[in-house]
This record gives structure tokens, sequence and C-alpha cells, in this order.
């Protein structure tokens, strides 16, 4: 359980990233007893649904956004492959991809233990997931939907 300077820190970051929030105009969701926040953004082709917490106990921001649709169990390797690809060499954040029922989710983590956080980081890290999600979102549907080999994905990821 999170101590209170632990909830002090997280509770500033909170507030931070609620403040970005606001002189960008997006639209959000909040709760702010439990840190956290639900907005969403549409990129050029698929919507993105987004998560942010701000978690008092590990001093972890969290960015978490689920692609909106499930890989069929007969294209499910094909999208390792496609998943593998799309993380291989990405600076910030992964997509995190459950084999078994077919969910990926793209997540973004930074620390601020001991740390003053301020608006830039939480701007950055929503603007970067979302630039890294628009690039890979339709990619995946695409290769959920055809029947690529190994060495077509790999060529349509990059």
């Amino acid at each position: 359980m999170a101590d209170e300077k632990q909830r002090k820190q997280a509770r500033a970051a909170f507030q931070a990233l609620c403040e970005m929030l606001e002189e960008k105009d997006w639209h959000y969701e909040k709760d702010a007893e439990n840190f956290f926040i639900i907005c969403g953004a549409q990129g050029e082709d698929l919507p993105m649904k987004i998560r942010i917490e701000v978690d008092a106990e590990r001093q972890l921001i969290m960015l978490l956004s689920q692609i909106p649709f499930t890989i069929p169990e007969d294209r499910r390797t094909a999208l390792a492959v496609a998943v593998s690809a799309a993380n291989n060499g990405m600076i910030d954040g992964s997509f995190d991809y459950d084999y078994l029922g077919g969910d990926i989710v793209f997540r973004m983590t930074s620390s601020f233990r001991d740390s003053l956080v301020g608006k830039d980081l939480f701007e950055y890290m929503l603007l970067c997931s979302c630039f890294t999600i628009d690039r890979y979102n339709d990619k995946f549907l695409m290769v959920a939907k055809s029947d690529m080999s190994y060495e077509d994905i790999l060529n349509f990821i990059d």
C-alpha cells in the first residue's frame, strides 16, 4: 500500500496529466481517487481508446491502449510475427500480444520515483503513443484479414 509521500507524488503527477489534457482541449473521464483517466483519439483509420494511470505504490505512469479487434485463431501466429516486427527497434512503448486470446495492447510506462513530473512528459507519452498506435493498428488488421506469408508480413510492417 502506498504511503502518504507516494500518494502526494502520484497526486501531483495526476494533476499535471489533467492540466495537460485540459490545455490541449482533450475530452477525458477521470477517476481522481484512483489516479486514472480514460480518453480516446481518432487516427487515420481506427479509433484509439487510451487509459493513463498513475500508480502511487509502484511510482509508475502507465498508458494502455487496446487495439479494437481480436485476432482470429488461424492468424495468431502471423500476428505474432507482425507484433514482433513492430516492436523491434521501437524506442518507447511496445505492443503486448496475448496469443491465446488474440488481443493486442499498446503499453508505455514511465517511472516518477523521487521525481517531479511535468505536463511535457504526459504530452510526449500521449502523442508518441497515438502516433505509434495509428502507425501499426491498421497494419495489424490487414495482416489479420489476409493470408500474407511471414516474409510478406515482415516487409509490410517495416
